[in-house]
C-alpha cells in the first residue's frame, strides 16, 4: 500500500512553527542573561526592584520599581547591553526601553512584575 504524500504547506507549516517555538526560546534566553548581568552590574539585589521582562524586534523592555533605580539602569545602557551580548553573542538589542512601575500605578500590562 502507498503512503499518502504529504503537501508542501504540511512540511512548511511544521518548519514555521518551530521557527516561530525558537524565537521565544531566543527571547527567554536573551531574557534571563538580562537579568544575570542586572545582578553583575549592581548586585544580587537588583531584581527585587527591576526585571527585564522582554526581548521583541531588537528591543528589550526591563520594569522598574523606584525611579532611582530606572534611572541607574538608563546611565548604564550600553555596559548592560555589552554584558548581555558577552553572554548571548547573537543578541542584537538596539534599544532599552525601561518601564517605571509604582505602587500606585496598577494598571494590569503584559511588563507588570506580579
Amino acid at each position: 500500500m502507498k503512503k499518502p504524500e504529504k503537501l508542501l504547506g504540511d512540511l512548511l507549516g511544521g518548519a514555521l512553527q518551530r521557527a516561530g517555538i525558537m524565537q521565544q526560546v531566543g527571547a527567554a534566553i536573551i531574557v534571563e542573561a538580562a537579568d544575570q548581568a542586572l545582578e553583575e552590574l549592581f548586585d544580587q539585589g537588583i531584581l527585587e526592584y527591576a526585571r527585564c521582562r522582554a526581548y521583541r524586534d531588537n528591543g528589550l523592555l526591563t520594569a522598574c520599581r523606584h525611579a532611582a533605580v530606572a534611572q541607574g539602569i538608563k546611565l548604564r545602557k550600553g555596559d548592560l547591553i555589552a554584558a548581555i551580548t558577552r553572554r548571548v553573542p547573537r543578541a542584537d538589542i538596539l534599544e532599552l526601553e525601561i518601564v517605571h512601575r509604582t505602587s500606585t500605578n496598577r494598571k494590569a500590562a503584559w511588563y507588570d512584575l506580579e
